[in-house]
């Protein structure tokens, strides 16, 4: 895989959990309903990977892809700027991915998941407001965890 850069714009992030690699107490004493939810809805996970995404406007996140198919990649849209912000008359999203050969627009509250060890990328087209994604991965359900 590559790593992912963005080639125009802004691209921030607060992770979480990042594989248990290093200690994350700071970031995640400022989220714990967001953990514990998690924790909840999905038990401990074999592939402890969370943050937050922030797109800043005007950003594209360049195409990359994830390293491994073992896990699925999990968004949850949080803060999606509408394209009204440029056209008042407009209700779509100013925010898409692209994951393979598929676009989707992204939409607060409607979850994407995705093998990320396809080529992926991401636009916000907003001109004044970020884009705000929770990332988080899961254990591809297709495969045993031996």
């Amino acid at each position: 895989g590559v790593s992912a850069t963005n080639d125009c714009g802004n691209w921030n992030v607060i992770y979480l959990n990042l594989h248990d690699a290093i200690d994350l107490s700071e970031n995640q004493s400022h989220f714990p309903t967001t953990l514990s939810t998690l924790e909840e809805a999905l038990g401990i996970s074999d592939y402890n990977h969370c943050f937050f995404s922030a797109l800043s406007p005007q950003t594209h996140v360049s195409k990359h892809n994830g390293p491994t198919n073992k896990k699925l990649r999990c968004h949850l849209p949080l803060i999606v700027p509408k394209l009204s912000d440029m056209d008042p008359s407009s209700s779509k999203s100013a925010c898409i991915i692209r994951v393979g050969d598929q676009i989707r627009k992204v939409e607060e509250g409607k979850l994407i998941v995705f093998d990320d060890s396809f080529e992926h990328e991401a636009w916000n087209d907003s001109t004044r407001l970020p884009r705000v994604v929770l990332v988080f991965d899961v254990w591809h359900p297709d495969l045993s965890r031996q």
